[in-house]
């Protein structure tokens, strides 16, 4: 008898492994994202019309995403859990997502001698929020709202092509070292900047912002989908800078 409940449990093992196999949640899709942006220099000068060939300033931001997709569930696919629900496949579920990025730290910022090209860095401290809702062909929906703390770093260049003019790319990376909540996020910008004013510039142009969640609780037997979601399209912002 001992033998047979063995071989039982040998059997139902890849059973109970298949079970807690889900599908990720694919919630990314087209979107305008807004932005801010504050500058405030510590030491030298950092603004593309007046500056010192190496400065520090302290930098914040903030972005957000607003996105909506449809996910299409075939019938060999996974269930995906998330909100208390289990969506089986064969069925289709519309995602609409909201991604928050938000940061504050240390920006070094160095002028290459006389020419109109600069690099910079960013490391501090963020907070990343994802609000993510789902409604299926057959009637079901979930929605939950996820968030953390945690540190962000980043780069980017600058080319000042007229006196009050710049293109800028960026890349800020936020990780939370956890697996519930936002894990992780990432915005990329591609902008053009005009001042208007000493302390006030326009931007536009391109960028994407997303943010991935593990949805592993060590201390839970609860299996979730892990969700990918964010947007990107257009951007528009303001920045103030001191």
């Amino acid at each position: 008898m001992k033998h047979f409940r063995i071989a039982i449990l040998a059997l139902l093992a890849p059973c109970a492994a298949f079970a807690n196999v889900t599908e990720d949640i694919r919630a990314g899709g087209g979107a305008i994202i807004p932005q801010l942006g504050v500058s405030i220099d510590v030491a030298g000068t950092s603004g593309p019309q007046n500056h010192t060939r190496f400065s520090h300033a302290v930098d914040m931001g903030y972005a957000y995403a607003h996105s909506r997709r449809k996910q299409d569930l075939d019938p060999g696919d996974g269930p995906i859990i998330f909100g208390g629900e289990t969506f089986q496949g064969n069925q289709d579920i519309t995602w609409t997502s909201n991604v928050q990025l938000a940061h504050i730290g240390y920006r070094p910022r160095y002028w290459f001698g006389a020419s109109n090209f600069a690099i910079e860095g960013v490391i501090g401290l963020g907070w990343a929020g994802l609000g993510l809702k789902g409604t299926s062909t057959t009637g079901q929906g979930a929605a939950e709202r996820l968030s953390n703390g945690g540190i962000v770093f980043g780069v980017g260049g600058i080319w000042r092509f007229a006196p009050a003019t710049t293109l800028q790319v960026r890349l800020l990376g936020f990780g939370s070292g956890k697996e519930e909540g936002v894990t992780s996020a990432a915005r990329w910008d591609l902008t053009v900047t005009h001042a208007i004013a000493k302390n006030l510039q326009l931007r536009g142009g391109l960028a994407t912002l997303s943010a991935y969640s593990a949805r592993e609780d060590s201390d839970s037997n609860i299996v979730k989908s892990p969700v990918n979601a964010g947007g990107g399209g257009l951007t528009l912002g303001i920045d103030l800078l001191f």
